[in-house]
């Protein structure tokens, strides 16, 4: 498999002369645009270093870090999340304090770490466009700085709400202190929304394992972010419309359901053997010399990350998946293993980081279908099967659900018993209304003050910095989310 090389060009961080809403200003005269960029190897290392970079799982480095990362902070965030490392660093996230100050796993840490990629990849959007190259390898470049942006944006909106976008007149001109509003809620889902369509337009549907350029961006990749979107915004219509997207032969995803040399079918996603497997819609590569990431020390070596034990026992008996859960009698909880191990160097793992997979887009659809009709179908009984019977456990019937609200009970269940550490549970209560409910009880049962009851549902998002929020005050904006002081 060939990953992507990541180039840390001097261009990308050249000089951040002032620092407003986030948003990073470069020096323009520190590099000659007559000499760089001009060639097409130049744009290609001017879009791995804007396009990719900002998504790394490399140690602690990368939007799916391990440490840091939005799907590991958003899922410690959820009733199965939990670090024994203490409530120093962790509790904020684990019993849902929220307003607790800044820290360096506080909800607040992400915004400012990844707000300023929006700007380099418009940037360098506009770098490229000058540069003399096979026309229609630029458009491909283009298209992944959007998809990248979209992203990026989606993520921040996820956890903190509307964003900040400086347009390129502002970003050309770093020597003016320009401090901008937050965009509203609806601003930033059409930003989102129309830098994936543009990039649709132009990216391939996807890569085989064997190409070149597996691991770039790809148009499924762009369905299934449209998809958690609308989602997320309750459009049901449009995810519908998205997860028969991904369904379509030409992207050419299925479930794995073949167990290689693992102990599953779904322990074999997870394995080095099997990397770029069908099911995989998105992943972050890691490569010996290039990229590795630490979930084996934060499990095993230093036994951080956990399950909790309530969670752990609402699984079924026979679930396959609890064959990469290791029970090891502790009271705090249970080993979420999940990932072979097998292609390391001591503590650095370079199996790939899977982001995005199929399982995740049809339930996702079977949950849509339900929320429109207001009715279960059998097509959305049959797309929930696939999964749960890929898990070694007994076919739901239609007869099976009292409604459709016991429908998403039942199907919430086993997305949380297929996902986990995977970034999708807390989307799914959150979007179903549930967050504050089993948060409140995470925090009864552990014998911990319940802060998220009084929050709310201002609680579904992440209080911003106070560094960001003081920023704002220059300019006479409130960017701090309802709920949250400073």
């Amino acid at each position: 498999m060939k990953k992507i090389n990541i180039y840390i060009t001097t261009l990308l961080f050249v000089a951040f002369m002032t620092q407003s809403c986030g948003l990073d200003s470069e020096d323009y005269s520190l590099v000659s645009s007559s000499l760089y960029p001009t060639t097409e190897q130049d744009a290609l290392d001017l879009v791995s270093g804007n396009a990719y970079a900002a998504f790394r799982n490399n140690k602690y480095d990368g939007a799916f870090n391990s440490a840091t990362g939005f799907h590991l902070l958003g899922d410690i965030a959820t009733d199965f999340g939990f670090c024994s490392w203490g409530e120093g660093n962790w509790g904020p996230l684990e019993y849902a304090n929220f307003q607790n100050k800044d820290g360096e796993r506080n909800p607040r840490r992400n915004w400012e770490s990844y707000l300023p990629w929006i700007s380099k990849m418009e940037l360098t959007i506009d770098r490229i466009k000058g540069i003399e190259m096979n026309e229609e390898l630029k458009k491909r470049f283009i298209a992944e700085l959007e998809c990248g942006q979209g992203f990026i944006a989606f993520l921040l909106w996820d956890f903190y709400g509307p964003v900040i976008v400086a347009d390129l007149d502002v970003l050309k001109n770093p020597q003016d202190e320009v401090i901008l509003p937050r965009q509203t809620n609806e601003q930033t889902i059409a930003y989102i929304e129309t830098k994936l369509r543009s990039a649709i337009s132009v990216l391939p549907k996807n890569y085989d394992v064997g190409s070149k350029d597996y691991g770039r961006f790809t148009e499924g990749l762009c369905h299934m972010l449209l998809l958690k979107l609308y989602m997320q915004t309750k459009q049901w219509d449009k995810a519908i419309t998205e997860g028969r997207e991904l369904m379509k032969s030409e992207y050419g995803y299925q479930l794995v359901t073949d167990k290689g040399n693992a102990e599953s079918a779904y322990a074999n996603i997870f394995t080095s053997a099997n990397e770029g497997n069908k099911e995989t819609i998105w992943a972050v590569n890691c490569l010996r010399e290039y990229q590795s990431h630490l979930w084996y020390p934060h499990v095993v070596s230093w036994g951080g990350y956990k399950i909790t034990r309530e969670f752990y026992e609402t699984f079924e008996a026979g679930d396959e998946r609890l064959l990469v859960i290791q029970d090891d009698g502790s009271d705090e909880g249970v080993l979420p293993l999940k990932y072979d191990m097998t292609d390391r160097v001591g503590d650095e793992c370079y199996t790939d980081w899977i982001v995005y997979r199929y399982a995740d887009a049809i339930t996702l659809l079977a949950e849509a279908l339900v929320h429109q009709g207001g009715s279960v179908t059998q097509e959305a009984v049959g797309l929930l099967n696939q999964v749960r019977t890929r898990a070694g456990l007994t076919a739901f019937q239609l007869s099976d659900f009292r409604g459709a609200d016991d429908f998403i009970d039942k199907l919430l269940w086993e997305r949380a018993h297929e996902l986990w550490y995977e970034g999708a549970r807390r989307q799914d209560l959150i979007r179903n209304n549930r967050y504050v409910k089993i948060m409140s009880q995470k925090c009864i049962n552990a014998g911990k003050t319940d802060y998220i009851t009084g929050l709310g549902s201002n609680s579904h998002l992440f209080p911003l910095p106070t560094s960001a929020v003081n920023e704002g005050k220059k300019g006479g904006f409130d960017y701090q989310n309802p709920g949250y002081v400073d």
